[in-house]
C-alpha cells in the first residue's frame, strides 16, 4: 500500500493520470467572441480563475484567439452555443455555417434551417433545452438534432445534424421584441416575455402557454439558481438598471395574472447611466456563480460621443469582465460575494457598426 502512494506522488499513476485529463476536459472557462479581426470575429478563451479581487487596469487580450470566424461584421447577435459548441450563423450565400467545438477544438459545417435559413434578416432567438437547440425567428420556430453523428464509415455521406421545423409556430412575431427568456427548472420549458406578455414553451408536449399580460422583470437571458430557488438576471427596469433581480419561479403550466414576487439586488454592477457604458451580458457559471462582461467605450473616445450626439461609433472598447458569487443576506436581500475583476483592451477591425453593443460571451 505504501509503494501504491509513493508512486501516485512521485509520478502519475494511470488512474491518477485519467483522472486528471478528466478534469481537464471537464473544466470550463469564459469565451469572449469580439469584432477585432478585419475579416470576422475572434474567439478569446478566458481563465476566470486567474483573476484579482481588484482590476490592475486594462490589459491585452490573450495573444492568440481559439478560433476565427469569416463573417459580415455588425452580426454578432448570430452566435449561439449548444453543449461543447460555438455556432457561428451570421447570413452568408453559403449552404452551410461553421461550428466550433470547444472540447476538441474541430470544426464542422451544419446546415441552415429550412429554406431561405442563410438569409436570417432579424435578431433570433437561441435555446438550449433539453439536449437540442431551439431557434425562433419571426414567425418560424425550428429545432437542431441533439447530436452530429461523428464522420464514420458507417454512417451515410449525407448524414449529419439536421433541422427540424416545430409544429407549433410562437404566438407572436418580432423575435426583436422580446424582453427575456429563461430555462424552467424542469429542465424542459423555456418562458419567453414578449412586449408586455409572457408566454412558455414545453419541448415535449410541443405546445406553447399563454401565462397572462405580465413580463419578467429581467432583461435577455435569466437563469434559475437552485441555491437561492429563484430566477436570475439583469434587472430591466429604469430604476433597476445595472442591477440584478430575482423572481420566484412561476408553475410552468399555470395561466397567471401578475407577475411572481422578485427583489431588486443590493449591489451595484455597472452604471448604466454612464456616457462609457455601451451593453453588459450575465453568463452563469453554476452553482450561484456568475461572470458580467460590460462593453465600455475607452475614456479617450467618450468626448467623440459628446462631438457626434450619441451617434458615434466607439473603435477602442474596454471589456470589463467580473465574476462573484450570490446570496441572501440576513435581512433577505440578494447581495454579491466575492467578486474578482480583469478587464481588457480591445480595437475594432473594421468600420461598420454594431446594432447593439451587447458583448458575446459564453460559458463551456
Amino acid at each position: 500500500m505504501s509503494n501504491k502512494r509513493h508512486r501516485c506522488e512521485l509520478e502519475p499513476c494511470c488512474q491518477c493520470h485519467r483522472a486528471a485529463k478528466r478534469f481537464k476536459q471537464q473544466k470550463k472557462h469564459l469565451y469572449l467572441i469580439l469584432d477585432d479581426w478585419e475579416r470576422g470575429y475572434s474567439v478569446y478563451k478566458v481563465d476566470v480563475d486567474a483573476f484579482d479581487p481588484s482590476d490592475a487596469g486594462p490589459e491585452s487580450l490573450p495573444e492568440h484567439p481559439v478560433v476565427r470566424f469569416e463573417a459580415r461584421h455588425g452580426r454578432s447577435w448570430y452566435f449561439a452555443s449548444h453543449g461543447t459548441k460555438i455556432l457561428a450563423m451570421q447570413p452568408s450565400p453559403y449552404p452551410a455555417f461553421p461550428v466550433f467545438d470547444v472540447q476538441t477544438t474541430a470544426l464542422a459545417v451544419c446546415p441552415w434551417p429550412g429554406r431561405g435559413g442563410n438569409k436570417l434578416s432579424s435578431k433570433p432567438l437561441f435555446a438550449s433545452v433539453a439536449g437540442s437547440l431551439y431557434l425562433l425567428r419571426g414567425g418560424h420556430f425550428d429545432m437542431l438534432s441533439a447530436v452530429a453523428p461523428p464522420p464514420d464509415s458507417t454512417y451515410p455521406e449525407d448524414a449529419g445534424w439536421s433541422w427540424s421545423r416545430v409544429g407549433s409556430p410562437p404566438p407572436f412575431d418580432h423575435c426583436h421584441r422580446i424582453w427575456s427568456f429563461v430555462l424552467h427548472p424542469d429542465g424542459r420549458t423555456f418562458f419567453v416575455s414578449h412586449d408586455r406578455r409572457t408566454f412558455s414553451f414545453d419541448t415535449e408536449s410541443r405546445e406553447w402557454v399563454s401565462h397572462g399580460n405580465w413580463f419578467l422583470p429581467f432583461k435577455d437571458e435569466a437563469y434559475f439558481d437552485a441555491e437561492l430557488d429563484a430566477w436570475v438576471g439583469l434587472c430591466c427596469h429604469e430604476g433597476g438598471l445595472g442591477y440584478l433581480c430575482c423572481c420566484d419561479v412561476a408553475p410552468a403550466s399555470a395561466d397567471l395574472t401578475s407577475l411572481p414576487a422578485w427583489k431588486l439586488g443590493k449591489d451595484q454592477l455597472f452604471d448604466a447611466k454612464s456616457r462609457r457604458h455601451l451593453g453588459a451580458t450575465l453568463v452563469c457559471m453554476g452553482s450561484s456563480r456568475y461572470c458580467l462582461v460590460e462593453s465600455l467605450a475607452r475614456d479617450d473616445e467618450e468626448d467623440l460621443r459628446r462631438l457626434h450626439n450619441d451617434g458615434y461609433y466607439p473603435h477602442r472598447r474596454v471589456l470589463a469582465v467580473t465574476t462573484f458569487g450570490l446570496e441572501y443576506d440576513g435581512q433577505g436581500q440578494l447581495v454579491t460575494t466575492q467578486r474578482k475583476v480583469r478587464s481588457y483592451e480591445m480595437t475594432d477591425a473594421h468600420q461598420f457598426p454594431d446594432p447593439h453593443w451587447k458583448p458575446v460571451a459564453f460559458w463551456m
